[in-house]
């Protein structure tokens, strides 16, 4: 399969812009195509999100919901098996990690981005997903934000140095839609691209990430990812615990970054592309078979968990028993699928999967800051808020894992649309973050 070779490379100079469109001012005219861009790949993450979840209802619908589901331990691995033969024979590229190949375009001043990136990542994350795949959407849409950008402005004839501007836009833009969070795709763009913006690049960016997130936002039914039917409240005495619970998220995201990359070393050990998606596929199908809810991106799962379903624990698994299962029982299972989450998304993304990296983090942390709630509860004799403690460690293990609190702490609450509750994300994660950095550098010493 080819090789990603860009045909230009971009002047990274961040000046005022001055290309146009038509008699348009030179500022307004890249607005104008911020919102474009915005507007389309909004469309595209409505359109991704559909797609994923009609294929997983065809695929799941036969699943018993009290039962041991044997066909999940052959589901995922045809998904992941499926996407490999999807890249191989139909687009003749290898688009896994279709994010980081573009990041690092983006850093080598590269504004070429091939034009299988507009629609590859789409349908091959359709198949990765909808087939079982434990990782997101988020990956795959901000590579097609990006190309879609890049083959827009090279369209219009858009100059080198306004290129990495648009690039840019439209990744936080499809952050922003598969999310449905503005201020989270610009701070992704800000914080995890690291491009550098002036005040007309800025609003250009804000531009483009709000259309695209509201975009999706409407077409979606003015829906949230992660609905809560249970008001949640934080109560600011239990500040000094959210400290606790953002050092116990630290920990653990170092433990899950670590279990991930040894994952994704072992697989990239394997030449065979096709040796490397049946183990990938095996190791993947044996997870979610143990624990169902691993199926996917499981936003619906973090809801129902965070409005206290414990049912949504046990569903589908041999986990399942008659009556409402213990806090007890659903802390174990929230503590084991937390420790192999790690694995189940390395399994997806580093095996020939085409998925994302992000929403894996925000699922780990739900699991994580259960189990941790429950046991900080038992061992202090505490009565805190278990939905509260899951919301909270969603964006402290988002912060400590991929080392960008700003654009967890947005995330988490503009997808679950309480903004009451930022005081606490906002401690969980930046204790998080510092953990994570205090014992890395301490590791490296």
């Amino acid at each position: 399969m080819p090789t990603d070779t860009p045909n230009n490379t971009c002047d990274n100079t961040y000046a005022e812009p001055q290309w146009q469109l038509g008699s348009l001012p030179p500022s307004v005219s890249l607005y104008v195509l911020a919102a474009l861009v915005g507007l389309i790949t909004g469309g595209c993450a409505f359109l991704l999100k559909s797609i994923i979840r009609w294929l997983s209802i065809l695929v799941v619908n036969h699943f018993s919901i009290v039962g041991v589901n044997w066909a999940l331990l052959i589901v995922p691995l045809a998904g992941i098996v499926l996407t490999v033969a999807l890249q191989r024979y139909g687009f003749r590229r290898n688009i896994e990690h279709g994010l980081d190949k573009i990041d690092a375009m983006v850093k080598q001043k590269i504004c070429d981005i091939p034009a299988t990136y507009t629609y590859g990542p789409i349908m091959a994350s359709t198949l990765t997903l909808g087939f079982g795949g434990s990782a997101g959407a988020e990956g795959p849409i901000a590579s097609t934000g990006a190309a879609l950008a890049s083959q827009l402005g090279r369209w219009v004839g858009l100059p080198p140095r306004l290129m990495m501007i648009i690039i840019g836009c439209g990744a936080g833009a499809g952050i922003a839609g598969i999310f449905k969070a503005p201020i989270g795709g610009m701070m992704f763009t800000l914080e995890v691209m690291g491009m550098s913006m002036t005040t007309v690049s800025m609003i250009a960016l804000t531009i483009a990430c709000v259309i695209g997130g509201m975009t999706s936002y409407g077409l979606t039914g003015f829906t949230l990812d992660v609905p809560l039917t249970h008001p949640q409240y934080f109560d600011p005495h239990m500040s000094g615990w959210i400290i606790v619970l953002g050092v116990l998220c630290g920990v653990y995201s170092i433990f899950y970054y670590r279990m991930a990359g040894w994952t994704g070393t072992l697989l990239e050990k394997l030449r065979s592309p096709w040796v490397r998606a049946l183990v990938s596929g095996g190791i993947l199908s044996v997870l979610v078979f143990m624990f169902p809810s691993l199926y996917g991106e499981g936003y619906s799962t973090m809801a129902n968990l965070i409005d206290g379903d414990l049912h949504t624990m046990t569903e589908f698994s041999f986990w399942h028993k008659q009556g409402m299962p213990t806090v007890e029982t659903v802390m174990i299972v929230c503590g084991a699928v937390a420790a192999v989450k790690g694995v189940a998304c390395a399994a997806t993304n580093s095996g020939g999967g085409v998925a994302g990296d992000f929403a894996p983090t925000l699922f780990a942390g739900c699991m994580a800051g259960f189990f941790f709630g429950g046991l900080l509860n038992h061992l202090f004799g505490l009565q805190l808020p278990l939905g509260n403690c899951a919301l909270i460690a969603m964006a402290g293990t988002m912060a400590g894992i991929i080392q960008a609190p700003l654009m967890s702490m947005f995330i988490v609450v503009e997808m679950t649309g309480y903004y009451g509750m930022m005081f606490p994300v906002v401690i969980c994660s930046v204790v998080s973050y510092a953990t994570v950095w205090c014992l890395s550098i301490r590791n490296k010493r």
